[in-house]
């Protein structure tokens, strides 16, 4: 089928891309700057360069095309990106929903997150019923996110053929997401002393591809499936980090107060040195919610496969460590275990 895939040059895309390639798609990317892909010429898929918020560039982009997998976000927790997220989460969505809505797309998957979803009540685990229960607490990516999922049902709503896939946090092969990189790295040498009282449902890059290819032709339009892998709190997914680099595990648990704190601080300073921010309030005040949500919807209809957290980490921790310039015998140590 003729594909297109915006937001390619992602973690997720960059895993997608290839295998749509290799089952024998047409496959085209859209976004300001084209992709490389590991494996892939540029000669085997064709590229269009334009931005997901020029709605007139998205339209002729669309135009002709089978299969629509809407995977451009904009992913930040600072409050000073909120316009920009807004008018690439929401607005972006809602051009490729009315461009595949108005040139007949077949599919469209969009990629959402649980992050747009809400948080489950104290010791639960919620599902995609859930009501959204974050307006009004400065979250800009939920908010956005969740935004960006009410416009796919409005289009849905129109006769579009969309469905929204919502992973969790994501580990694997391709990932460059500045904070879990630090993650491997603070554990790997040891110094992870401590972590934030919550948790959330985490997801391993290979199941998440995977259901993104079934939802081609499985799932239901105007439906939402989360795609998770485990829900493990900060400090089991810790330990089991810990087992598999063999260091030692953290024991205490951050203040919640402390890291609101942190967060805001650096916040502050961090911008006036010309960086971004590690911390923010937004990322403390949500590491302190267990955010756990069922996969049994999508294990039903799209098939989805749950790789155990500590293979993930087990098969990933080379590529990481390899990034985070880690001595070539401990990672090769780690290839030889799995």
């Amino acid at each position: 089928m003729k594909v297109l895939i915006t937001g390619a040059s992602g973690f997720i895309g960059s895993q997608l891309v290839p295998r749509l390639i290799r089952g024998g798609h047409e496959v085209t990317t859209y976004g300001r700057s084209q992709p490389v892909f590991e494996g892939i010429r540029a000669a085997e898929f064709e590229h269009i360069t334009g931005d997901i918020t020029d709605k007139d560039r998205v339209f002729d982009a669309i135009k002709g095309t089978d299969v629509v997998f809407h995977l451009a976000g904009f992913i930040s927790y600072r409050k000073a990106d909120k316009p920009r997220q807004y008018e690439i989460n929401v607005l972006g969505t809602r051009y490729v929903m009315e461009a595949a809505l108005k040139h007949g797309v077949k599919r469209v998957i969009h990629t959402g997150s649980i992050a747009g979803m809400g948080i489950p009540k104290p010791g639960e685990t919620a599902d995609e019923t859930i009501v959204y229960n974050l307006d009004g607490l400065g979250l800009n990516y939920c908010d956005t996110k969740h935004q960006a999922e009410l416009e796919v049902l409005k289009y849905c709503q129109m006769g579009l053929p969309a469905l929204i896939l919502s992973p969790g946090i994501i580990f694997g092969e391709g990932d460059t997401h500045v904070h879990h990189h630090t993650i491997f790295a603070a554990i790997a040498k040891g110094n992870m002393f401590g972590c934030p009282a919550g948790g959330v449902t985490f997801s391993d890059i290979i199941d998440v591809v995977d259901a993104h290819l079934k939802a081609m032709s499985a799932g239901r339009p105007g439906e939402n499936y989360v795609i998770g892998s485990a829900n493990l709190t900060y400090l089991q997914a810790a330990g089991i980090f810990c087992r598999v680099l063999k260091t030692k595990p953290p024991s205490l648990i951050i203040p919640g107060a402390i890291l609101e704190c942190l967060g805001n601080i650096c916040e502050f300073i961090f911008p006036l040195l010309g960086k971004r921010p590690p911390l923010t309030r937004q990322i403390a005040w949500l590491s302190q919610r267990q955010i756990f949500f069922s996969s049994q919807k999508a294990i039903a209809e799209l098939g989805l496969k749950q790789t155990p957290f500590d293979e993930t980490i087990t098969r990933t921790a080379p590529y990481y460590l390899s990034r985070m310039g880690k001595v070539a015998g401990k990672e090769l140590a780690l290839s030889k275990t799995h």
